[in-house]
C-alpha cells in the first residue's frame, strides 16, 4: 500500500522527446489531480521524494506526458524513468463516501464473505460500464467487476476488499 502521507499518481515510464519530458503511465483515474497540482514529487527506489513544479501536462493517448521545471534535457528525464509520482495526500481532493483512488486499491487483499483468500489486486481495467479489477493469487488470475453488487466492502486500513462472488462468475477450479 501506499502509506498515508502521499496518494501515488503514476510511474515516468520514459523520456519523451528531446525537451526533458517525461511520459507517465498513470495510475487510471489520478493525473487529472496532477494537471491541478502546482508541484509533485517524483518517488525513486531509494524512496527520496524530490519535488518539481509542473511546468505543463497533456494527454497522449492512455498515458500523460510531464514538463517539469528544471528538467530540460533528455539526459536530465532518462534520469527519473522508473519514478513514482506522488503528491501529498493532504492536496488531494476529497473523495465521496464509498469512492476510492484506484491506487489505494491496488495491493488490496480481495477476501469473499465466506472467508476465501482469492489474492491481491493488480491491475484496474477500465471497460467503460464499469471498472474490472484483476486480482492474482495462488497462480491464479481473477477478473472481478467494480460494482455494489460485488464489492461488499473496502477496508484501506486493514488492506481488505470484501467480495461476493456472484452465480456464474467464476467457474470451478481452474485448471
Amino acid at each position: 500500500m501506499n502509506g498515508a502521507q502521499h496518494l501515488v499518481l503514476g510511474k515516468a515510464v520514459k523520456a519523451w522527446g528531446l525537451k526533458g519530458e517525461l511520459k507517465v503511465q498513470p495510475y487510471a483515474d489520478s493525473m487529472a489531480i496532477a494537471e491541478g497540482s502546482s508541484t509533485v514529487s517524483l518517488r525513486g527506489a531509494d524512496g527520496d521524494l524530490v519535488e518539481y513544479a509542473v511546468e505543463r501536462v497533456r494527454r497522449a493517448g492512455p498515458a500523460w506526458i510531464l514538463q517539469l521545471r528544471g528538467i530540460q534535457t533528455i539526459e536530465q528525464a532518462e534520469r527519473l524513468v522508473g519514478c513514482e509520482l506522488v503528491i501529498p495526500r493532504s492536496a488531494a481532493p476529497t473523495l465521496p463516501e464509498g469512492t476510492y483512488y484506484q491506487a489505494d486499491l491496488i495491493g488490496l487483499r480481495v477476501v469473499t464473505e465466506d472467508g476465501r483468500a482469492l489474492g491481491r489486486i493488480v491491475e484496474i481495467l477500465e471497460t467503460g460500464a464499469n471498472d474490472v479489477y484483476v486480482v492474482h493469487g495462488e497462480g491464479l488470475e481473477w477478473l472481478l467487476p467494480a460494482t455494489k453488487e460485488v464489492v461488499r466492502k473496502v477496508d484501506l486500513t486493514r488492506e481488505i476488499m470484501l467480495v461476493r462472488l456472484l452465480e456464474g462468475m467464476i467457474e470451478a477450479e481452474a485448471v
